[in-house]
């Protein structure tokens, strides 16, 4: 798979039901010895009060990620 093909897919939590924007909102945490996807950053969206919202990172696991398909990609927190 091509990572053209996998950008435009949406992140989602599979535990919680909460979307995390789409792949390319995702910072790729790589691991310096082996050049394996150690992480995913994704956006953890927190709503702040009733009229504002923020978002922060949340670290996703490459290996909490329980199956990559068409439409999006979902992972298990």
């Amino acid at each position: 798979m091509l990572l053209s093909e996998i950008g435009d897919k949406e992140v989602i939590d599979l535990s919680k039901g909460s979307r995390h924007g789409s792949f390319w909102d995702a910072e790729i945490l790589f691991d310096e010895q082996t050049g394996k996807i150690r992480a995913l950053l994704v956006p953890n969206f927190v709503s702040k009060s009733r009229f504002t919202a923020g978002h922060d990172t949340m670290q996703l696991p490459w290996e909490s990620i329980v199956k990559i398909g068409e439409d999006m990609i979902i992972f298990r927190s």
